[in-house]
Protein backbone atom coordinates (compact mmCIF):
# COMPACT_ATOMS: atom_id res chain seq x y z
CA UNK A 1 0.00 0.00 0.00
CA UNK A 2 2.85 2.39 0.83
CA UNK A 3 4.35 1.85 -2.62
CA UNK A 4 0.98 2.58 -4.18
CA UNK A 5 0.75 5.85 -2.25
CA UNK A 6 4.30 6.81 -3.20
CA UNK A 7 3.47 6.19 -6.85
CA UNK A 8 0.35 8.30 -6.44
CA UNK A 9 2.37 11.09 -4.82
CA UNK A 10 4.87 11.14 -7.67
CA UNK A 11 2.03 11.26 -10.18
CA UNK A 12 0.04 14.11 -8.64
CA UNK A 13 3.15 16.15 -7.85
CA UNK A 14 4.69 15.84 -11.30
CA UNK A 15 1.50 15.76 -13.41
CA UNK A 16 -1.02 17.77 -11.39
CA UNK A 17 -4.57 17.57 -12.70
CA UNK A 18 -7.96 16.48 -11.48
CA UNK A 19 -7.70 13.52 -13.84
CA UNK A 20 -4.43 12.40 -12.24
CA UNK A 21 -6.04 12.48 -8.81
CA UNK A 22 -8.95 10.45 -10.17
CA UNK A 23 -6.58 7.81 -11.55
CA UNK A 24 -4.93 7.31 -8.15
CA UNK A 25 -8.04 7.76 -6.02
CA UNK A 26 -8.81 5.28 -3.22
CA UNK A 27 -11.36 5.32 -0.41
CA UNK A 28 -9.03 4.58 2.50
CA UNK A 29 -8.94 6.96 5.46
CA UNK A 30 -6.73 4.71 7.60
CA UNK A 31 -3.88 4.61 5.11
CA UNK A 32 -4.23 8.31 4.42
CA UNK A 33 -3.57 8.89 8.14
CA UNK A 34 -0.72 6.37 8.19
CA UNK A 35 0.92 8.15 5.26
CA UNK A 36 0.58 11.49 7.03
CA UNK A 37 2.02 10.06 10.26
CA UNK A 38 5.00 8.59 8.40
CA UNK A 39 5.71 12.05 7.00
CA UNK A 40 5.45 13.56 10.49
CA UNK A 41 7.99 11.04 11.84
CA UNK A 42 10.38 11.90 9.01
CA UNK A 43 9.84 15.59 9.77
CA UNK A 44 10.63 15.03 13.44
CA UNK A 45 13.86 13.24 12.62
CA UNK A 46 14.86 15.89 10.07
CA UNK A 47 14.08 18.67 12.54
CA UNK A 48 16.28 17.04 15.17
CA UNK A 49 19.12 16.59 12.67
CA UNK A 50 18.91 20.17 11.37
CA UNK A 51 18.27 21.70 14.79
CA UNK A 52 21.92 22.78 15.33
CA UNK A 53 21.64 24.93 12.19
CA UNK A 54 18.62 26.79 13.56
CA UNK A 55 19.28 27.06 17.28
CA UNK A 56 21.39 30.21 16.98
CA UNK A 57 18.77 32.08 14.98
CA UNK A 58 15.93 31.02 17.29
CA UNK A 59 17.94 31.99 20.38
CA UNK A 60 18.58 35.44 18.88
CA UNK A 61 14.88 35.89 18.11
CA UNK A 62 13.86 34.98 21.67
CA UNK A 63 16.52 37.23 23.16
CA UNK A 64 15.30 40.10 20.95
CA UNK A 65 11.85 39.59 22.49
CA UNK A 66 13.37 39.87 25.98
CA UNK A 67 12.38 36.33 26.89
CA UNK A 68 14.09 35.27 30.17
CA UNK A 69 17.22 33.16 29.72
CA UNK A 70 15.85 30.20 31.69
CA UNK A 71 12.74 30.13 29.48
CA UNK A 72 14.94 30.29 26.37
CA UNK A 73 17.05 27.34 27.48
CA UNK A 74 13.99 25.27 28.38
CA UNK A 75 12.35 26.08 25.03
CA UNK A 76 15.46 25.21 23.05
CA UNK A 77 15.95 21.93 24.94
CA UNK A 78 12.36 20.87 24.25
CA UNK A 79 12.45 21.82 20.58
CA UNK A 80 15.71 19.95 20.00
CA UNK A 81 14.56 16.71 21.63
CA UNK A 82 13.92 14.13 18.90
CA UNK A 83 11.44 12.13 21.02
CA UNK A 84 9.38 15.24 21.74
CA UNK A 85 9.52 16.25 18.09
CA UNK A 86 8.36 12.85 16.82
CA UNK A 87 5.64 12.26 19.42
CA UNK A 88 4.22 15.77 19.22
CA UNK A 89 4.39 15.55 15.42
CA UNK A 90 2.40 12.31 15.34
CA UNK A 91 -0.28 13.64 17.68
CA UNK A 92 -0.63 17.00 15.97
CA UNK A 93 -0.63 15.38 12.52
CA UNK A 94 -3.49 12.99 13.33
CA UNK A 95 -5.63 15.66 15.00
CA UNK A 96 -4.73 18.39 12.50
CA UNK A 97 -5.29 16.19 9.46
CA UNK A 98 -8.72 15.04 10.63
CA UNK A 99 -9.77 18.63 11.37
CA UNK A 100 -8.53 20.01 8.04
CA UNK A 101 -9.85 17.10 5.97
CA UNK A 102 -13.15 17.29 7.86
CA UNK A 103 -13.48 21.02 7.18
CA UNK A 104 -12.79 20.55 3.47
CA UNK A 105 -15.23 17.64 3.34
CA UNK A 106 -18.01 19.65 5.02
CA UNK A 107 -17.42 22.56 2.65
CA UNK A 108 -17.46 20.16 -0.27
CA UNK A 109 -20.77 18.67 0.84
CA UNK A 110 -22.19 22.17 1.33
CA UNK A 111 -21.37 22.91 -2.31
CA UNK A 112 -23.04 19.70 -3.48
CA UNK A 113 -20.05 17.34 -3.49
CA UNK A 114 -20.74 13.59 -3.47
CA UNK A 115 -17.31 12.12 -2.74
CA UNK A 116 -16.50 10.17 0.42
CA UNK A 117 -14.35 11.38 3.30
CA UNK A 118 -11.86 8.56 2.69
CA UNK A 119 -11.41 9.49 -0.97
CA UNK A 120 -10.80 13.13 -0.13
CA UNK A 121 -8.35 12.28 2.67
CA UNK A 122 -6.43 9.87 0.43
CA UNK A 123 -6.09 12.43 -2.36
CA UNK A 124 -4.92 15.22 -0.06
CA UNK A 125 -2.43 12.99 1.77
CA UNK A 126 -0.77 12.07 -1.53
CA UNK A 127 0.69 15.57 -1.85
CA UNK A 128 0.44 17.09 1.64
CA UNK A 129 2.70 14.45 3.20
CA UNK A 130 5.67 14.84 0.81
CA UNK A 131 5.21 18.63 0.70
CA UNK A 132 5.39 18.78 4.50
CA UNK A 133 8.76 17.01 4.36
CA UNK A 134 9.91 19.45 1.69
CA UNK A 135 8.81 22.33 3.93
CA UNK A 136 10.87 20.94 6.80
CA UNK A 137 13.94 20.73 4.56
CA UNK A 138 13.34 24.25 3.28
CA UNK A 139 13.10 25.64 6.82
CA UNK A 140 16.54 24.18 7.57
CA UNK A 141 18.22 26.32 4.90
CA UNK A 142 20.35 28.87 6.81
CA UNK A 143 19.59 31.65 4.32
CA UNK A 144 16.21 33.15 5.39
CA UNK A 145 15.48 34.73 1.99
CA UNK A 146 15.96 31.49 0.07
CA UNK A 147 14.22 29.43 2.74
CA UNK A 148 11.24 31.79 2.77
CA UNK A 149 10.97 31.82 -1.02
CA UNK A 150 11.00 28.02 -1.24
CA UNK A 151 8.46 27.72 1.59
CA UNK A 152 6.17 30.22 -0.12
CA UNK A 153 6.44 28.38 -3.45
CA UNK A 154 5.64 25.05 -1.76
CA UNK A 155 2.66 26.61 0.03
CA UNK A 156 1.22 28.07 -3.16
CA UNK A 157 1.73 24.77 -4.98
CA UNK A 158 -0.03 23.00 -2.12
CA UNK A 159 -3.01 25.36 -2.42
CA UNK A 160 -3.27 24.56 -6.12
CA UNK A 161 -3.14 20.83 -5.40
CA UNK A 162 -5.87 21.19 -2.77
CA UNK A 163 -8.01 22.81 -5.45
CA UNK A 164 -7.45 19.82 -7.74
CA UNK A 165 -7.96 17.27 -4.96
CA UNK A 166 -11.31 18.84 -4.07
CA UNK A 167 -12.49 18.40 -7.65
CA UNK A 168 -11.54 14.74 -7.61
CA UNK A 169 -12.30 13.76 -4.01
CA UNK A 170 -15.64 15.58 -3.79
CA UNK A 171 -16.68 15.17 -7.46
CA UNK A 172 -17.11 18.90 -7.91
CA UNK A 173 -16.66 21.15 -10.96
CA UNK A 174 -13.64 23.44 -11.07
CA UNK A 175 -15.64 26.57 -10.24
CA UNK A 176 -17.06 25.21 -6.98
CA UNK A 177 -13.70 23.73 -6.02
CA UNK A 178 -12.17 27.19 -6.51
CA UNK A 179 -14.75 28.73 -4.16
CA UNK A 180 -13.87 26.20 -1.48
CA UNK A 181 -10.14 26.82 -1.96
CA UNK A 182 -10.69 30.57 -1.54
CA UNK A 183 -12.72 30.02 1.64
CA UNK A 184 -9.98 27.77 3.01
CA UNK A 185 -7.34 30.41 2.21
CA UNK A 186 -9.35 33.07 4.07
CA UNK A 187 -9.76 30.76 7.08
CA UNK A 188 -6.02 30.01 7.05
CA UNK A 189 -5.12 33.71 6.95
CA UNK A 190 -7.45 34.45 9.88
CA UNK A 191 -6.00 31.52 11.85
CA UNK A 192 -2.42 32.66 11.22
CA UNK A 193 -3.26 36.21 12.32
CA UNK A 194 -4.91 34.99 15.52
CA UNK A 195 -2.07 32.56 16.26
CA UNK A 196 0.52 35.27 15.61
CA UNK A 197 -1.27 37.64 18.00
CA UNK A 198 -1.41 34.99 20.72
CA UNK A 199 2.27 34.10 20.30
CA UNK A 200 3.26 37.76 20.41
CA UNK A 201 1.18 38.29 23.55
CA UNK A 202 2.71 35.26 25.27
CA UNK A 203 6.23 36.35 24.32
CA UNK A 204 5.53 39.83 25.66
CA UNK A 205 4.17 38.40 28.89
CA UNK A 206 7.20 36.12 29.35
CA UNK A 207 9.47 39.04 28.73
CA UNK A 208 7.80 41.03 31.48
CA UNK A 209 5.96 43.34 29.11
CA UNK A 210 2.83 43.22 31.24
CA UNK A 211 4.61 44.01 34.48
CA UNK A 212 3.60 47.31 36.13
Amino acid sequence: MIQEMINGSIAVLTKPSAQTFEQHERDNLVWALIYAVIASVINGILSAITWPLQVGQIRAQLEAQNVPSDVIETTLAQQGNIINLVLSGIFSTIIGSLIIWGLIYLLGRAFGGTGSFGELAWGISLFSSPLSVAQTLASAIPLPLISGFISLALTLYGVYLVYLAIQSGMNLPARKALYIAIILAIIAIIFVCIAGTIIAAVSLALGGGFAP
